[in-house]
Parts: structure tokens; C-alpha cells; sequence
């Protein structure tokens, strides 16, 4: 256990925070916590203390997750889904960040598709593929060509472009772990025979998950040259930025394979459709991927947990004058506008004294 600021003046109603250690804005967000007078106790879900440690009278739990293993691994974020949803069961009265009405839903292809379809949410059109008679469904009515999503990975990881039923028939096979079928076999063979795995096995002692996890989704493929990021903080979009693609072969539209991203005018339909996912989610915050199609917009997936560049950080992001949300000072400062929305959630809760139950 190691508090910082345990008698800070400048934290009149004693505010008290659990910073879990991560590989990612770790020592930012304990900075920040600092700069607020916010008596900070750290925890590591690599050490044994954190199951004993009494979080009765904590405020709020902060942990910036990154995926332990291979984003595709179905145990990926086994410290999120088990060990914050453990304390947030045994102690329901401290603000999280990731919120925990959303962490079953991170990183998890099939239950956001479950929950957007209950709610009528527009996405592009969807098969999940649970048998052989789902793969014949897809084939029919999706037509090529066709995406394939893993139920888990980020960053466009393990999502495919298809271009006929015997490549269809391939990615099921591998996901049901048929690797009797010849071209499912063929395909695990190669991804095991090339150096970048064992590059990652050795190097990183570690290496990407080799199996698909089902059901996989069968997507109909959208033509598009942008797609939208947005974040949402307590009920209000507060970024958002365009990423654009690198040439017409570029179908993923992501920044480390090329893209630009561009902060220009985000549409209101675009905040709305935002918003209104964050409020029947009940999410304090809430960063979405948006594509349009016909002039409208389409959700293709969520996420607690959000990256962001600092401004001017990364040359491939363009600023635009009709950029219209908060400014990027403020909004990029993802440390600051999570501390503040906890200590606000806290305070708003507990006006009195936030210590108290």
C-alpha cells in the first residue's frame, strides 16, 4: 500500500482514491490525482493485496487497462472482467473508471451486437455465426464481398474481408476449431509459420491468441473512405475526430495503418446517436466507432476505454477550423476530464461528506 497526500489541505473532504498500476497513464493519472489533493493508495493485480484491502471507504478505482495477452484472447482483460468486477460487487459504493456497466460488454463483439440489436441501434447488418445453418444464412444474405469479425480484438485486429462461402466456411471452421477442414488448417499452419509470431514469442515472450473465438460475426460489407470516433462524458460528446483512409485499398480505417485522423465538424446526428447509447448504458463515458452508410449513421462497436494523442502529439491528425465540440486542450486531456468526473460523480453522490455511506 502506498498513499500519497494523506493530510492534503487542498482536498477538504478527504477525498480517497485506489490507483491500480498499468502499463499505460499509470504514473499520468497518478500525477493528476496528486494535482487534485486526492489521497491516493496504489494497488498491483500482480500482487496479493489488493483481494485483502478494505475498499470501504474509497471514493473511486481507477485502472487504465491493456490487454494482457493478444487482444483476441477471450481472457485478454481477465483483470477487468474478474478483479474490478469483484470489488465493484463487495463494495458498489466507490465510481469506477472503466464504468462497471460496461465492462461485459469490453472488447466483446457479440454482446454489444446483442445489446445494440435489443435496442433497436442502427449497425450494419449482422449474422452471428452459431452453426452451419447460420453460415448458409450469411452466405445468402450478406453476399460478397463480406466482413468477419472475431468476437474479441481491437485496433481492426482480427477482422477479415471475404470474398466467397469457401473462405466463410474457413473462419467458421477455424472458430468451432475444425481443423480437420483443409483450408482452416492451412490457414492456422501459415499464421504459426511466420516470423512475426515468433518474433512475439520470443522476443515478447508472449504471442498473438492462434484460434478464432466463436460465434464470430458475419457482417455486410460497407463501402466507406472515413469512419467516426466519439467520446462521451457525462452525457455529452465531448471529442471527436475522423479517421481517413490512406489510399482506396485501405478498408480498415485505422490510424497506425496509414489513416488521418482529422478533427473537423461532427454532425449532430452523430453526438445524438452517441449520447443516447452512453444514457441506456447508463456510462459515464463511452468512446463509439461510427461508419455512414446511406446518410446515416451506423454504430460498429464501444468501448469503456478510450486513447487519446495529446494535441499536436501525432503529425497524422489534422486540426480543422469547423471543429465543433470542446477544445482539444481540454477534451485531450483524458487524465484530468476522468478525475474530475469521478470526484464530481463522488460529491454529487455524497454532498455531505463523501466518506460517509
Amino acid at each position: 500500500m502506498n498513499p500519497t497526500n494523506p493530510s492534503n489541505p487542498s482536498n477538504p473532504s478527504n477525498l480517497k482514491a485506489v490507483l491500480f498500476k498499468s502499463d499505460e497513464r499509470f504514473s499520468s493519472f497518478l500525477k493528476k490525482l496528486s494535482e487534485f489533493g486526492v489521497d491516493t493508495t496504489i494497488l498491483d493485480f500482480e500482487d496479493h493485496e489488493w483481494i485483502d484491502f478494505d475498499y470501504s471507504n474509497i471514493d473511486f478505482i481507477i485502472y487504465y487497462p491493456s490487454f494482457k495477452y493478444s487482444s483476441n484472447h477471450p481472457l485478454a482483460l481477465h483483470e477487468v472482467y474478474d478483479n474490478l468486477m469483484f470489488i465493484h460487487s463487495e463494495f458498489p459504493r466507490a465510481q469506477f473508471y472503466p464504468a462497471p456497466q460496461i465492462i461485459k460488454y469490453y472488447n466483446d463483439k457479440y454482446r454489444q451486437y446483442l445489446f445494440l440489436t435489443k435496442h433497436g441501434y442502427p449497425i450494419p447488418e449482422t449474422i452471428p455465426l452459431f452453426s452451419e445453418k447460420s453460415v448458409d444464412f450469411a452466405d445468402k444474405k450478406l453476399g460478397y464481398p463480406m466482413v468477419i469479425k472475431n468476437r474479441y480484438g481491437a485496433g481492426g485486429g482480427s477482422v477479415f474481408r471475404i470474398n466467397n462461402k469457401k473462405e466463410l466456411h474457413k473462419y467458421y471452421n477455424l472458430s468451432t476449431l475444425n481443423l480437420f477442414n483443409l483450408k482452416s488448417a492451412k490457414y492456422f499452419w501459415n499464421m504459426l509459420s511466420k516470423r512475426i509470431f515468433y518474433y512475439h514469442l520470443i522476443k515478447a515472450k508472449r504471442s498473438n491468441y492462434p484460434f478464432l473465438s466463436p460465434p464470430l460475426l458475419a457482417q455486410k460489407f460497407v463501402t466507406i473512405d472515413r469512419d467516426l470516433k466519439t467520446v462521451v462524458g457525462n452525457y455529452k460528446v465531448v471529442e471527436g475526430h475522423w479517421r481517413l483512409q490512406a489510399n482506396e485499398d485501405m478498408w480498415k480505417m485505422n490510424i497506425d495503418g496509414g489513416g488521418t485522423g482529422v478533427w473537423s465538424k461532427i454532425p449532430q446526428e452523430a453526438q445524438e446517436l452517441s449520447i443516447r447509447l452512453a444514457k441506456d448504458l447508463k456510462a459515464l463515458w463511452l468512446n463509439l466507432d461510427l461508419i455512414m452508410s446511406d446518410n446515416n449513421f451506423l454504430i460498429t462497436e464501444f468501448s469503456p476505454v478510450w486513447h487519446h494523442y495529446a494535441y499536436k502529439e501525432n503529425p497524422s491528425f489534422v486540426y480543422e477550423n469547423d471543429y465543433n465540440l470542446e477544445p482539444l486542450e481540454i477534451s485531450l486531456d483524458l487524465e484530468r476530464i476522468i478525475v474530475e468526473s469521478l470526484i464530481k460523480a463522488v460529491k454529487e453522490k455524497y454532498p455531505e461528506n463523501p466518506v460517509q455511506n
